[in-house]
C-alpha cells in the first residue's frame, strides 16, 4: 500500500493545507487601534449631548429675553394709558369746576332773592303749634271719640239682638245686584286699650254681627267668572254652595250657580292712629259683600259718625258710604 502510485503523486498532501493557511494569515499592525478613524474598533463617540445642551440653553435665553421685552413693553403702555386717563380726569374736573363757578356767579342774585322771599313769608306767618302739643291734643280727642263710639255701638248691638231687624237694602256685590234684604243677628261690640306716651287710651273699637239673606240668594256665572266669584266669596268668608249647570269635555264647569244661604260674618273695626293722628275704619261685609275702608281726621270721627256706620249696616241711606273705598 505504501508503494501505491496514488500516494506517490501527492507526497506532502496532509500538511499542505496547514502551510497555506499560515501563509495567508497576516499580522495586524500594532498602531491600528491608535488611528483617528471613528470606525476603528475602540474609538470614543463624539460629544453630541454637550452640543444639544448648549443649543437648549441658547433657546431658553432667547425666549426669556423676548418675555422680558414684552413685559417691559406692556408696562410702558399701561403707564402711558394711566397717565392719559389721569390727565383726562383732571381736565374734566377743571372744566366742571369752571362751569360750577360760572353758574354760581350767574344765579347768585336770584338765589339770594328767593331766600329773602321765603324769609319774609315765614316772618309774616303766625307761630305754629309745637308738634308734641298737637299730638297730645289729638290723642285726647281720638280717645274721647272712640270711647263715645264704643258706647253707642254697644247700645246698637243690644237693640239689634232684641229686634233681629231686616235691612232696607240687600248686601250685594259685583256678581249679585238684586237679592232679598238681610236679616241681622248676633251683634257684639267691644274695645281694646293700650298705652301711648304713658297714658292708657282706647286703641280700637269693633262691632261684629251676622247677616243672612231673607231668601237664599243665587248668583249665576259663566266662564272665568266662576273662579273669580269663588275667590271673592272665599276672601270675604261668605259660605256658599256651587252647582255646575254645564261642563266641558274635561269635566270643568263652564256655567253654574252659587247659592248663598248661610250666615255671613260682618265686622266693623275702628282703629286709632296716635302717631299720625287719625282714625281708620275697616269693614268686612257691612252694607255690601267684601272689604272696605276709610281714614278720617281726629275731629271728623265722633259719635254722629258712629251712627252713620250703624245706618250703613242697616242698609239705609247714610253719609258714611261716601267715605268708604272698596
Amino acid at each position: 500500500m505504501a508503494n501505491d502510485p496514488r500516494n506517490r503523486q501527492n507526497p506532502a498532501r496532509p500538511g499542505a493545507a496547514g502551510a497555506g493557511a499560515r501563509d495567508k494569515a497576516k499580522p495586524v499592525p500594532a498602531d491600528a487601534r491608535k488611528s483617528g478613524n471613528a470606525s476603528a474598533p475602540g474609538a470614543p463617540a463624539p460629544d453630541f449631548l454637550a452640543g444639544l445642551d448648549a443649543f437648549s440653553r441658547r433657546i431658553d435665553e432667547e425666549q426669556k429675553a423676548h418675555e422680558r421685552a414684552d413685559a417691559e413693553r406692556r408696562r410702558i403702555e399701561e403707564e402711558q394709558a394711566r397717565r392719559r386717563a389721569e390727565a383726562e380726569r383732571r381736565a374734566q374736573a377743571l372744566e366742571l369746576a369752571q362751569r360750577k363757578t360760572e353758574v354760581e356767579k350767574q344765579s347768585q342774585g336770584r338765589r339770594f332773592a328767593a331766600l329773602e322771599m321765603l324769609r319774609k313769608q315765614a316772618a309774616s306767618r303766625p307761630p305754629g303749634e309745637d308738634t308734641a302739643s298737637r299730638r297730645a291734643a289729638a290723642k285726647a280727642l281720638i280717645h274721647k271719640n272712640l270711647l263715645s263710639a264704643m258706647h253707642y255701638l254697644a247700645e246698637f248691638a243690644k237693640e239689634l239682638n232684641g229686634v233681629l231687624p231686616s235691612t232696607e237694602s240687600t248686601y250685594g256685590f259685583i256678581y249679585l245686584q238684586q237679592a232679598s234684604p238681610m236679616v241681622l243677628s248676633s251683634a257684639f261690640a267691644d274695645y281694646r286699650l293700650r298705652k301711648v306716651d304713658g297714658d292708657e287710651v282706647c286703641d280700637q273699637v269693633f262691632l261684629t254681627y251676622l247677616a243672612r239673606y231673607a231668601q237664599p240668594a243665587a248668583v249665576d256665572v259663566v266662564g272665568p267668572d266662576i273662579e273669580y266669584c269663588r275667590r271673592y266669596l272665599a276672601l270675604a268668608r261668605v259660605p256658599f254652595e256651587f252647582t255646575a249647570s254645564k261642563k266641558n269635555d274635561f269635566g270643568q264647569p263652564v256655567s253654574g250657580t252659587f247659592a248663598l244661604s248661610g250666615a255671613i260674618p260682618c265686622e266693623v273695626h275702628i282703629r286709632a292712629d296716635y302717631d299720625a293722628p287719625g282714625v281708620l275704619v275697616e269693614l268686612l261685609n257691612v252694607g255690601s259683600i267684601g272689604a272696605g275702608r276709610c281714614r278720617l281726621a281726629p275731629e271728623a270721627f265722633n259719635e254722629r259718625f258712629a251712627d252713620e256706620i250703624a245706618k250703613h249696616a242697616l242698609g239705609s241711606r247714610n253719609e258714611f258710604a261716601k267715605f268708604v273705598t272698596r
